[in-house]
């Protein structure tokens, strides 16, 4: 005659394993979608700190053309330091006025690279866009 404790031991015989099996595809999901919602900030923070960099360098110039190609350098200079983050950014210049006097807006676009995260089905890349505004600065000319 067998126990009562020895019959409940056989029946959650296995029982460990199943649970394994059911739970590490959420936990590698829920990971994923972690490690997504990291790259998209990251990606958000790339796009406005090149804008503002751009935006600043811009800003330091009273010619347009100048600004235009200052504010592309400074991207150029930064963009490598946020890696997958912000590829292949495009910079445009706008000249504005606000209640302080004219100013620079600087608009950066670029591509964040996920495809390393095929599992989520979001596909490999996303746009996202940065904006800035930076006060002329009219009493100083950078030189080159």
């Amino acid at each position: 005659m067998t126990s009562w404790r020895g019959r409940g031991q056989e029946r959650d015989r296995g029982s460990a394993s199943v649970e394994v099996i059911l739970i590490v595809p959420v936990l590698l999901a829920f990971l994923a979608l972690l490690t997504l919602t990291g790259r998209s900030y990251a990606a958000g923070l790339a796009a406005d700190a090149l804008a503002h960099g751009a935006a600043r360098s811009a800003s330091l110039y009273l010619d347009p053309g100048e600004a235009r190609i200052a504010a592309e350098c400074a991207v150029a200079e930064s963009v490598g330091t946020w890696g997958r983050a912000c590829q292949d950014p495009t910079v445009t210049i706008q000249h504005t006025f606000t209640a302080g006097g004219r100013a620079v807006r600087a608009d950066v676009t670029c591509i964040s690279q996920r495809d390393d995260l095929p599992v989520l089905g979001l596909g490999e890349r996303r746009t996202i866009s940065g904006h800035a505004t930076s006060v002329l600065d009219v009493h100083r000319e950078q030189e080159r």
